[in-house]
């Protein structure tokens, strides 16, 4: 056998344990370099399969907004509300609506005072708020013509009082007058965004 001093033996101890030592370092490197490129990839695959649905939702738009275009063509037409191409004319035309009904049902318009338009689900809400005079026995009628009336028509917040003298007067009056406030709404499509 040969005899290997001991001063060799122990360098090669030494070499043999920092080889093991760089070895395992160099395989817990390449196992974290392995998982981080591996959950690099899941995440690039993640990414991939994104892309994807937004490239498909992307290719649906001219459909989705042709769709759109058709809904709010189909809501702007709908028969009950006003046609108008401004708030400031939808106004214009309810006033004239409403005169046009009180004048036909004896009538008299003595105030109309313009509520500002508001916005409600793409529809604007026109109103205004009338001081008149009616007969009591065209009230109904009157009622009844505003309510079904074409564009829809809507009395809200009504006040009717009779006269004060209606009744010591003339013990059987012919047809005393009524005072009325309302305010009556009509619904214009806005076309929403």
């Amino acid at each position: 056998m040969i005899a290997i001093p001991q001063s060799v033996r122990g360098r090669s101890g030494a070499l043999a344990a920092a080889g093991i030592a760089i070895a395992v370092t160099a395989l817990l490197i390449a196992g974290l370099i392995v998982l981080v490129f591996g959950g690099q990839s899941a995440a690039t695959t993640d990414s991939v399969h994104q892309l994807a649905v937004y490239r498909a939702e992307v290719a649906l738009r001219p459909e989705l907004e042709a769709a759109l275009k058709q809904a709010r063509l189909k809501a702007s037409a709908t028969p009950g509300l006003i046609a108008s191409d401004s708030v400031a004319l939808a106004q214009a035309q309810l006033q004239d609506e409403v005169k046009s009904i009180v004048t036909d049902n004896q009538g008299e318009v003595r105030t109309a005072q313009i509520v500002p338009a508001t916005n409600v689900d793409g529809f604007q809400v026109i109103a205004i708020q009338y001081d008149l005079a009616v007969p009591m026995a065209k009230l109904r009628d009157l009622i009844y013509a505003i309510e079904t009336r074409t564009p829809y028509l809507f009395v809200d917040d009504a006040d009717i009082v009779a006269q004060q003298d209606w009744q010591t007067g003339d013990p059987q009056p012919a047809n005393p007058q009524l005072e009325v406030r309302w305010t009556i709404r009509g619904y214009r499509w806005s076309g929403a965004k």
